[in-house]
């Protein structure tokens, strides 16, 4: 195989690997990005992709590759293999010293113990990302960190923490763009208000939210919450109007577990403000059933405990019954508050065994050990954040000083420099732009001359060569001299078609194509892949007559050398660049060969001049591959 590249940016590899080695493990980490395979298949072409990553010594492709197994692991649940390949992530990014994947890997270390239950461990690991995030102002994670502490000290039922670490949240938030996670602060303190009765300013932090999120289903959520703070406060009326709103949307309706917490919710409002309200029973058991079709246990807790509440006075039989599905469903989703809650009610409805008591207390003391562990672990960060922002107050001020001191004589080197530079850039864009303009000249003289030398040999040679054909034909000549001089002919007119004019304008894909097409034989067919993908418009014109010459002298040589059957030309537009890839099943050629051709290495260094790289394939009898790559 002979590479030619005169790509710009990154090398295509630098690796102990060969490039077909890399080729190939690259492709099963495409495949472990593919949505259309299963989560199972995915996981084996990624685990695939590390192994050869880690021969690789790019640590390039150890971070893609852990990124996306952790990712695929905890979308199948697998949490401890999730966390246990965040532990890798983490120990590669301590090892480079990379705080963006430190981040990465405390960020989701928190995620996998949360999901797995592990919250202690998980606040611990959103605290660790959190700290580095300020460390390097990083607004934006640090109040992203922040938020998934305050969620976890809310599960915990520790609304007094929680608010205290979304509103510092805020403040790191409230002046960046990252407005679907300052309006998820905003609902957590309006949460915490809620709960501790404050409902002036959970309403109040309730409608920051609602006026930041733009987003429709988050909206919805965010009403859905402040009707349930009205009707903490009373205000029954507007509660139901709110929620009556909800429940008759198209869009909520599609969404089931939506649809659900918006029909139990309206249904108990209903119940508080009328005991008897004849539909609030229908109400609550049609949310019942929508969440127990799809399974949502979060959803089965809160609904049962509302018909605990609703048959409490009614049928004390009934009630229990829901109070223990609560309770069951509690113990499975491991929510250590709606547990307490719902062994509050079954005590209540009958009393409680010796093992249920003994359950309450131990759930009671963990919930008081974690968000004691909680507290500790962020008044720590906290008061080293304090620290740090009372040091950098008074570094401020000491350099505010210093630099008072020294202004005037800066300002005066300042003008000089800038005036300097403003020369030399003036003078560099000024190089640039007729170094650029020379460019294009040259691509469009030689295109020109193409051109004239094409209508030359058509107008001229080719008519001279046709007239000495006819008169000789006129005067019975040897056909063998008739034969001799139309291959002639065609020999010229195939030099003049080669170097014809063509438009590098709105109809460039269409002739490009036309060219392509115009190889097609009855032994040969030409396959056209995705050319309209790329935005030719966006191109300059030198970079298509470059593109037209190359692909031509491609299928030239095709043509003339290949004994191909079948000929592919993708194109494929990327972000900066637009590739084209060929393809035939012919004889091949052998490097020697791709060496010592004028036309490939004709081909190569008009590719050259438009700063794109040009990498052939090859071998005998295995056809002939070239990938064309240039800035667009």
């Amino acid at each position: 195989m002979y590479i030619i590249t005169f790509a710009f940016g990154q090398p295509l590899a630098q690796t102990s690997l060969s490039k077909k080695q890399v080729d190939s493990i690259t492709r099963y980490y495409d495949l472990s990005k593919t949505d259309s395979l299963s989560i199972k298949e995915r996981l084996y072409n990624v685990t695939l992709f590390l192994k050869g990553a880690r021969l690789s010594n790019q640590d390039s492709l150890m971070y893609n590759g852990l990124m996306t197994k952790t990712w695929l692991l905890g979308k199948a649940s697998l949490y401890d293999s999730a966390i246990a390949y965040s532990h890798q992530l983490f120990d590669l990014a301590r090892q480079n010293k990379d705080t963006t994947y430190l981040i990465k890997s405390f960020t989701k270390l928190g995620i996998y113990h949360k999901n797995n239950n592990q919250l202690v461990e998980a606040f611990k690991y959103y605290n660790e990302a959190f700290r580095i995030s300020r460390i390097i102002n990083d607004s934006i994670k640090a109040g992203k960190n922040l938020l998934q502490m305050a969620n976890i000290q809310s599960s915990l039922g520790d609304y007094s923490g929680s608010k205290t670490t979304a509103i510092d949240g805020v403040r790191y938030m409230e002046n960046t763009s990252d407005i679907r996670n300052l309006a998820g602060l905003y609902h957590i303190i309006s949460v915490a208000n809620r709960v501790q009765k404050n409902y002036n300013e959970a309403l109040k932090y309730n409608n920051k939210a609602l006026i930041v999120d733009t987003n429709f289903n988050r909206k919805q959520l965010l009403k859905n919450t402040k009707a349930n703070i009205l009707a903490d406060q009373g205000n029954y009326s507007e509660a139901i109007s709110i929620l009556s709103e909800l429940v008759s949307d198209t869009l909520i309706k599609k969404n089931k577990i939506e649809y659900a917490r918006v029909l139990g919710n309206l249904g108990y409002v209903q119940w508080l403000n009328n005991k008897e309200n004849e539909s609030s029973e229908k109400l609550l058991v049609k949310s019942l059933k929508i969440r127990k079709d799809i399974n949502d246990i979060g959803g089965l807790i809160s609904i049962n405990i509302y018909l605990t509440k609703y048959y409490l006075k009614k049928d004390k039989t009934q009630a229990l019954e829901y109070a223990e599905v609560a309770y069951d469903n509690a113990k499975k989703r491991h929510s250590l508050t709606l547990i307490l809650e719902s062994l509050e009610f079954i005590f209540e409805l009958r009393g409680s065994t010796n093992e249920e008591a003994k359950i309450y207390s131990q759930i009671h003391n963990e919930l008081e050990e974690a968000n004691q562990s909680n507290r500790e672990i962020y008044a720590v960060t906290k008061y080293e954040n304090d620290n740090l922002t009372n040091e950098n107050l008074i570094l401020k001020a000491q350099k505010a000083q210093q630099e008072s001191e020294t202004a005037r004589q800066r300002s005066q080197k300042i003008m000089y420099l800038l005036g300097t530079v403003i020369l030399a850039l003036s003078g560099g864009f000024v190089f640039y732009l007729l170094q650029q303009r020379y460019k294009r000249e040259k691509i469009r003289e030689v295109y020109d001359a193409e051109t004239r030398i094409s209508k030359k040999l058509h107008d001229e040679l080719a008519n001279d060569v046709y007239n000495v054909m006819v008169q000789i034909q006129n005067e019975q000549n040897s056909p063998d001299v008739l034969d001799k001089l139309e291959e002639i002919y065609n020999t010229t007119r195939d030099i003049s078609r080669e170097h014809n004019s063509f438009t590098t304008g709105e109809n460039y894909a269409a002739e490009l194509t036309n060219m392509l097409s115009g190889f097609s034989s009855n032994e040969t067919k030409i396959i056209i892949k995705d050319i309209e993908d790329v935005n030719w418009e966006a191109v300059d014109p030198e970079k298509k007559i470059i593109v037209h010459r190359t692909l031509q002298e491609l299928m030239i040589n095709m043509k003339k050398h290949s004994e191909a059957g079948l000929v592919a030309v993708t194109f494929k537009k990327t972000l900066k660049n637009v590739g084209i890839t060929y393809a035939d099943n012919g004889i091949g050629v052998s490097e020697n060969e791709i060496i010592h051709s004028n036309g490939l290495r004709n081909a190569e260094n008009r590719i050259k001049t438009i700063g794109g790289s040009f990498i052939f394939d090859s071998e005998k009898g295995k056809g002939f591959r070239a990938r064309i790559s240039f800035p667009n």
